[in-house]
C-alpha cells in the first residue's frame, strides 16, 4: 500500500543510495536516474546534494559509487564508534609499538573527523580528543584522506575552506603532500600545521580500493628522527593493513 505521508525528493535520494550499495560497480548519473526514475535534472541534483553531504562521490570517467562519508552515520548509530571497535586494538598496539599517540580519522564532506584514539604509553606525549574536527585539507591526514581525489576537487574544497590555513591559500601544498604519498607510500608532516605537531599519515583503503579512512602516528620533533622515519612508517604501514582487512 501506498504511504501518502512520505516526501517523494527524499524518497528518491534514499533509493538512489540503495542502488549504490546493491551496485558491483560505479554508476553513471544517467544510470541512476533511470534505476530511481526521476529525470536527468532531478537526477543531477540528487548526486549533487549527495556528494555535498559526502555520501557518494564522483569517481574517474563521471562515475559514482559510496563514499566513506557515510560512515559517520554507523558511528553515530553505533554508539560513536562501535563499528571500529575491532580497530581500536590495532591502534592500541601501534601506540604500544611506536611509544606514539595515533588516531584514525575519517572524511566527512569538507571535514576531516577524529574516531579513533590511542595514546602514548609514555608518561607525557602529543594528545588530543575523538571527535575534533578539522577542514579535510589541512595536515597530512588531509592528504591521505584525499589521496584519490581530482585536483578540480581539492582546489574547490580550498576555495571554500573558511578557517585562515596554509592549505586554503596555496591548495598546491595539498596536491603536492598527496604526490609525496605516492611516492613514499606515507606521508610525514614535521610540524607544519597550527599546532606544531609532527605527523605521519597513512591512508586506510577499503575493499573497493578507495579511501576509506586516515591512520596518523603524533609526536613532537624529537620523536621523529631522520633514522626512525622508516620503522615507523613500516609498524604504520602493518597496522593499516590489519585495518583494511576489517572493512
Amino acid at each position: 500500500m501506498k504511504n501518502e505521508n512520505t516526501i517523494p525528493a527524499l524518497d528518491k535520494a534514499l533509493s538512489a543510495i540503495e542502488y549504490l550499495c546493491s551496485a558491483d560497480r560505479s554508476v553513471t548519473q544517467a544510470e541512476l536516474s533511470r534505476a530511481v526514475d526521476v529525470t536527468a535534472t532531478t537526477g543531477y541534483r540528487i548526486v549533487q546534494t549527495l556528494m555535498k553531504h559526502n555520501w557518494i562521490r564522483k569517481n574517474r570517467g563521471n562515475t559514482y559509487s559510496l563514499s566513506p562519508g557515510m560512515l559517520i552515520l554507523f558511528l553515530k548509530l553505533r554508539n560513536g564508534g562501535a563499528l571500529f571497535d575491532s580497530a581500536q586494538p590495532v591502534l592500541e598496539e601501534l601506540a604500544r609499538r611506536t611509544r606514539l599517540a595515533c588516531k584514525l580519522s575519517i572524511r566527512q564532506w569538507n571535514e576531516q573527523l577524529s574516531v579513533l584514539r590511542a595514546e602514548s604509553p609514555e608518561p607525557f606525549s602529543v594528545s588530543g580528543k575523538n571527535g575534533s574536527r578539522f577542514p579535510v585539507i589541512e595536515g597530512s591526514v588531509g592528504a591521505a584522506l584525499l589521496f584519490g581525489e581530482s585536483e578540480e576537487t581539492i582546489r574547490s574544497l580550498a576555495s571554500e575552506c573558511r578557517a585562515e590555513i596554509p592549505e586554503k591559500s596555496d591548495p598546491d601544498l595539498v596536491l603536492r603532500r598527496i604526490a609525496e604519498l605516492r611516492r613514499k607510500g606515507y606521508l610525514f608532516n614535521r610540524g607544519n600545521n597550527r599546532w606544531r605537531v609532527d605527523a605521519m599519515s597513512m591512508p586506510v583503503f577499503d575493499s573497493r580500493n578507495q579511501v576509506a579512512a586516515a591512520v596518523t602516528l603524533l609526536g613532537i620533533r624529537e620523536d621523529f628522527s631522520d633514522a626512525t622515519l622508516p620503522l615507523l612508517a613500516e609498524k604504520l604501514a602493518e597496522a593499516v593493513r590489519k585495518i583494511e582487512t576489517m572493512i
